[in-house]
C-alpha cells in the first residue's frame, strides 16, 4: 500500500510539472491570432517652385478602426524627400490575422514630433513655414478605404501609402502671396493610394532628347490604360481644379530627363508626359502635352507592369502637342 501511494505521488508531481512547463510554453509562443504589420509612407511630387518641403504629423495609424500599436507616433514626414521610389517606415509590428479594408490617418496640424508648431505645413524656399489642414474644417482623420490585404499568421503584410501632393495640397496666389491648404476631405481621400509593396512594380525611364530650354519643367503622368481623355485631364477637376485628376501617380523628369514612377499594382499602364513653364509668382504654368515616341519598342499606351518587377522606357519627344 504504501509502494502504491509512493507510485501515485511520483505521476501526480510529474504530471503537474509538465503541465506547468506546457503553461509555460504557450505562454511564450507567438500568439497564433496574429501576423507582422508594416506600413510606410511615400510621395508624388508637387508642381509649386517656391515649395521647399511638405510636412506632415502623423500621430495615430488605425486599420479597420484599431490602433496599430506598430506605429510609434507621433512622427513628422517630410513628403517631398520621399519621391522616385523612396519610402520612410511609419511602423512595423504584430496585428491581428484577417482581411481589412481601411487605413486611417490622424494628423496633428498643431505640432510637430517636437511639440514646435505647426505640426502639418509648408515650407518655402525662405525657409518660412506654412500652416496646412483641410480646406473648409479641421477634420484630423483620414480614412483610406483600400483594395481588400490580409495579415496573416507567421507571414509579414508591408503596405505603403502613396501621397500624392499634386492632388493633395491646392494653393491660392494674391499678388506675389502664394497661401496653401490641404484640398477638402473627398479629395485629399483620393489623393492617397495604399499598395502592397510585394505585389506592386515600377515605370522608369529617360526622354533622350530632353532639353529644359525648349520642353520646360516636364512631369510624367501614369494612367491605368485606357483612362486617359485629353480633353478632360488637362482641365482643373473637382472643387480645387486638380489637373490631370486621374493619373495613378506622376514623377517629374530631372534634368537629364530621367524619371521614376514606383508602387504599380500590376497591370496595364500608359504614359503621358505635361510640359510646364514657371510664370512670375504662383505654380508652374502647364503649356502643352509632349508627343512621344518608344525608342525600345515598348507601346507607350499598354506597358505591362508586374510584381517586383521594373520597366524601362526610352522615349524622345519628338513634337508638342497643343491643348
Amino acid at each position: 500500500m504504501k509502494v502504491s501511494r509512493m507510485f501515485f505521488s511520483a505521476i501526480l508531481i510529474g504530471s503537474l510539472g509538465f503541465f506547468q512547463i506546457s503553461c509555460d510554453n504557450s505562454t511564450n509562443d507567438p500568439d497564433p491570432s496574429k501576423g507582422n504589420l508594416k506600413i510606410a509612407i511615400t510621395d508624388a511630387p508637387i508642381d509649386n517652385p517656391d515649395v521647399k518641403g511638405a510636412f506632415v504629423t502623423v500621430t495615430e495609424i488605425k486599420v479597420d478602426g484599431k490602433t496599430f500599436e506598430g506605429f510609434k507616433g507621433p512622427k513628422t514626414v517630410n513628403l517631398l524627400e520621399l519621391q522616385n521610389g523612396n519610402s520612410v517606415s511609419l511602423g512595423d509590428g504584430e496585428f491581428d490575422a484577417g482581411n481589412f479594408t481601411k487605413i486611417t490617418l490622424v494628423l496633428d496640424y498643431e505640432k510637430d514630433q517636437s511639440g514646435t508648431a505647426p505640426g502639418c505645413y509648408i515650407q518655402k524656399t525662405d525657409n518660412t513655414k506654412q500652416k496646412i489642414q483641410l480646406s473648409g474644417n479641421t477634420q484630423n482623420t483620414i480614412d483610406l478605404t483600400t483594395k481588400e490585404f490580409i495579415v496573416s499568421k507567421g507571414t509579414s503584410t508591408d503596405l505603403v501609402l502613396d501621397f500624392d501632393l499634386r492632388k493633395a495640397i491646392k494653393s491660392e496666389t494674391s499678388g506675389s502671396q502664394t497661401t496653401y491648404s490641404f484640398v477638402n476631405y473627398t479629395e485629399l481621400q483620393s489623393s492617397i493610394r495604399v499598395v502592397e509593396r510585394t505585389s506592386s512594380g515600377n515605370i522608369s525611364g529617360k526622354i533622350e532628347n530632353y532639353n529644359a530650354t525648349t520642353m520646360g519643367n516636364v512631369v510624367v503622368y501614369v494612367y491605368k490604360k485606357g483612362n486617359f481623355n485629353q480633353a478632360t485631364e488637362t482641365q482643373g477637376q473637382g472643387d480645387s481644379k486638380i489637373q490631370f485628376k486621374n493619373a495613378i501617380t506622376s514623377a517629374k523628369v530631372d534634368a537629364s530627363g530621367n524619371f521614376k514612377a514606383a508602387f504599380l499594382e500590376q497591370g496595364d499602364y500608359e504614359v503621358h508626359c505635361a510640359s510646364y513653364k514657371k510664370p512670375t509668382g504662383g505654380l508652374f504654368g502647364l503649356i502643352a502635352l509632349l508627343n512621344l515616341e518608344s525608342k525600345n519598342s515598348i507601346d507607350l499606351s499598354s506597358i505591362a507592369v508586374k510584381s517586383n518587377a521594373d520597366v524601362n522606357l526610352s522615349i524622345a519627344a519628338s513634337t508638342i502637342l497643343s491643348l
